[in-house]
């Protein structure tokens, strides 16, 4: 007799940037005869997705594509939508969700399953959040829906608690992401000379991005500039989702230009080729700085709303300011890096502080061991293989 096991679904219906974050404690976890391992996502090619399975020699892991409904998919056709909303593959697929014993998410849209549950205790419900935890987004109180929170440093840990969100059950593991990066090398020599390279990573939101105000004078100063190279990747949602922004706003010089490169949503803007490989960070709001100060470098930020020093100093939703200088037109860049250089002890101490607050490194294992080991040790103390009962 086979002994039955227990069945993990890792949903991903998102963009490509959340598969590093799941991917490798799934990857762990699928390495324990316990578990049946399943990512459970929309129906596409998935190069990346397959690419990391491969790498990471996670055979044991099964994806399992989902159709959305005929009706849907007719529309997304006209409408042109390059990827099905998880709205309606949560609705057509609810029954299969409810056969698994957890679900790992790494975005807060779990209270579809969660009511659909109702009193019943499974599926366990699993946050392994994608990013850093940056601006508000990251504190919801939908957050206390879950039934195990992954978590990647003390400073979640005690934000969360200071909001009243920390539930019962988490686990510090670190940032699983870094671990499917360093085994991810990629060839990133982009442009033929060695002029430091200006990575400029605008965040998606219209409200507190750079983008909508400065974007384009952004592009042009690089344009014109023979003092530095630029990468133009901004967060992957700018471009690549409903209701954003079409690649035909960009002029085509921009692309044509010898010292600009741009990249609005491909592989590479998603596995810290750019974050690794470029001199100085060039943002407003995106968390992705965070990543950035894994080899603390100089960074200079866009204050778009022109906001009060007084005002974002002290605000932990600011709080990625504190690591260079904050600007209101790019035609201060060239005099913030002075000032950063001016400053240069300072900033890079308060990276390196910020960076170890972010991400708890564990000298003897990968965060994504630890996330495994984190999920094997609820479900043992949950007695998963128990019936479902109310």
């Amino acid at each position: 007799m086979v002994d039955k096991k227990i069945r993990i679904g890792f949903l991903y219906f998102e963009e490509i940037h959340h598969i590093p974050h799941f991917i490798g404690i799934a990857s762990e976890l699928s390495k324990n005869g316990k578990y049946e391992v399943d990512v459970l996502t929309y129906n596409s090619d998935h190069i990346y997705l397959y690419r990391l399975i491969k790498l990471l020699n996670a055979k044991n892991i099964h994806v399992k594509t989902l159709e959305q409904p005929l009706y849907r998919k007719a529309i997304d056709r006209i409408t042109g939508r390059k990827k099905p909303s998880s709205v309606y593959l949560y609705r057509k697929h609810k029954n299969l969700f409810l056969t698994y014993d957890a679900l790992v998410f790494t975005e807060k849209n779990h209270a579809f399953i969660h009511k659909k549950r109702g009193r019943k205790k499974k599926p366990f419900l699993i946050i392994a959040n994608h990013g850093a935890p940056g601006r508000g987004y990251s504190f919801q109180p939908a957050v206390k829906l879950f039934d195990l929170a992954l978590l990647c440093g003390n400073f979640y840990v005690d934000r969360l608690k200071k909001e009243n969100l920390l539930i019962e059950n988490h686990a510090v593991i670190g940032y699983s992401k870094f671990d499917v990066i360093s085994k991810d090398k990629q060839d990133t020599r982009l442009f033929p000379d060695n002029k430091p390279i200006v990575l400029y990573n605008p965040h998606f939101n219209k409200i507190n991005s750079s983008w909508y105000t400065h974007g384009l004078k952004v592009l042009e100063y690089f344009h014109n500039s023979k003092d530095y190279n630029l990468v133009f990747a901004p967060h992957i949602y700018l471009f690549n989702r409903k209701g954003f922004l079409k690649p035909s706003i960009i002029d085509k010089k921009y692309f044509n230009v010898q010292n600009i490169h741009i990249d609005l949503g491909s592989i590479k803007s998603s596995n810290m080729s750019y974050t690794l490989n470029s001199d100085i960070y060039l943002g407003d709001v995106s968390s992705q700085i965070f990543e950035f100060g894994i080899k603390p470098r100089p960074s200079v930020f866009i204050n778009a709303l022109r906001i009060p020093k007084d005002k974002w100093k002290n605000d932990l939703n600011h709080r990625f300011w504190k690591t260079g200088e904050v600007i209101e037109d790019i035609n201060e860049f060239e005099t913030a890096l002075h000032k950063f250089e001016e400053k240069k002890d300072q900033y890079l101490s308060t990276q390196k502080q910020i960076f170890t607050d972010n991400f708890y490194i564990d000298e003897h294992n990968s965060a994504s061991k630890k996330g495994a080991l984190a999920i094997d040790d609820f479900m043992t103390k949950k007695n998963a293989l128990k019936p479902n009962k109310l």
